[in-house]
C-alpha cells in the first residue's frame, strides 16, 4: 500500500533539499576552514539552521513514502499511529520521524536565535546556554546556568520527539492518507517561528526609518523576509492540515497544496542565499562572537 501523492511530491522535496544543501554550501565557503564556533554568530545560527533542515528535508522524502508499505488490502477505515510493531514501515517511518523533528527544532531555534541576534544584537544562544553563572558547587563539581539550560533543553527536546508521531488515516478500503500529528513538538516550533516573526516584522518597520549602509540594510531586509516566509511555510503547512483533515471536497487538489507549500520554503532558502551573497566585506566585521 502507498499514497500516490507522496510519490508524486518527492521531486519538489528533492529540488527543495538541493536549494538549501546550496545555499549551505555557499555560506560555508566564506569561513572555510574556520571552525563553525569561530565564525561571527549570526553566520553560526543560519548555517546550523540551514543544515537542521536539511536533516529534516533528507528524512521527510523518505518517511511519508514508505509509512504505509506494510499495509495491504483490503483495509479497514480507521486511524493507525505511533510506534506498531505490527506494521513495521510505520514503525521506522516514527523513528525516522524523530530523528527529523530534531533537524526542524534545531532550525526553529536557531532561527529565532538569528532573529534575537538581528533585532537585538544580543548573542542570546551564548547567554542561555554559555553562561558560567553557578548554581551549585560541591568540592570539584560546579553546576552553572549553562549546564541546567543544556539539560532542560535535551530533556525537553526528548519529550517532544516522542509525542509527535506519523499517522496513517485508512479512508476506504483502497484509500490512504499519511501526515504527522501536530502534537507538543510542532507547537514548539510554531511558537519558536511566531518570536521569530514579531521580532522581524519589527526589525523591518525599523530599518525603514533607519539610516545604514544600502548594503547592509539589503541584507538586513533580506534576511528577515527569508524567516518571515520560512514560517509563513509552517503556518501554511498547519492550516492545510486542518483543511484537508475535514474538508473531503478539498483533497483532490492536495498536491497542488503540496507544491506550493514547499515553493514557499524554497524561496525563503533563495532569499538567504541572495542575503549572504550581497556582502562584500567580512560579515563578521561588526559583529562579536
Amino acid at each position: 500500500m502507498i499514497e500516490l501523492d507522496q510519490i508524486y511530491i518527492i521531486p519538489a522535496k528533492i529540488f527543495e533539499l538541493i536549494l538549501y544543501i546550496i545555499v549551505l554550501s555557499s555560506l560555508n565557503k566564506k569561513y572555510k576552514g574556520v571552525s563553525i564556533f569561530k565564525r561571527p554568530s549570526l553566520h553560526q545560527y543560519f548555517v546550523l539552521g540551514i543544515a537542521g533542515w536539511i536533516l529534516y528535508m533528507i528524512l521527510d522524502i523518505i518517511i511519508f513514502a514508505i509509512a504505509p508499505l506494510s499495509l495491504s488490502e483490503p483495509l479497514t477505515p480507521g486511524i493507525m499511529q505511533g510506534y506498531t510493531i505490527e506494521y513495521p514501515s510505520l514503525l521506522f517511518a516514527n523513528i525516522l520521524r524523530d530523528i527529523g523533528i530534531i533537524g526542524a527544532i534545531f532550525t526553529a531555534w536557531f532561527y529565532c536565535m538569528a532573529a534575537v541576534r538581528i533585532n537585538t544584537g544580543i548573542s542570546l544562544n551564548g547567554k542561555i546556554f554559555g553562561s558560567d553563572k553557578k548554581i551549585l558547587s560541591i568540592k570539584n563539581f560546579k553546576l552553572t546556568w549553562g549546564h541546567f539550560s543544556s539539560i532542560l533543553a535535551v530533556t525537553i527536546l526528548i519529550i517532544f520527539i516522542i509525542l509527535d508521531q506519523i499517522k496513517i488515516e485508512i479512508i476506504d478500503s483502497t484509500t490512504i492518507h499519511v501526515s504527522s500529528d501536530w502534537g507538543i513538538a510542532m507547537i514548539l516550533i510554531i511558537i519558536l517561528y511566531s518570536i521569530s516573526t514579531i521580532l522581524m516584522v519589527q526589525q523591518l518597520f525599523k530599518i525603514r526609518k533607519t539610516q545604514m549602509e544600502i548594503e547592509y540594510k539589503h541584507r538586513a531586509t533580506l534576511l528577515g523576509w527569508s524567516i518571515i516566509i520560512f514560517t509563513s511555510g509552517i503556518l501554511y503547512w498547519a492550516l492545510m492540515g486542518i483543511l484537508l483533515g475535514n474538508y473531503e471536497s478539498i483533497k483532490q487538489f492536495s498536491l497542488v497544496f503540496f507544491y506550493f507549500g514547499h515553493i514557499i520554503w524554497m524561496i525563503s532558502a533563495i532569499l538567504i542565499f541572495q542575503a549572504f551573497k550581497q556582502i562584500k566585506s567580512d560579515l563578521g566585521k561588526d559583529e562579536q562572537n
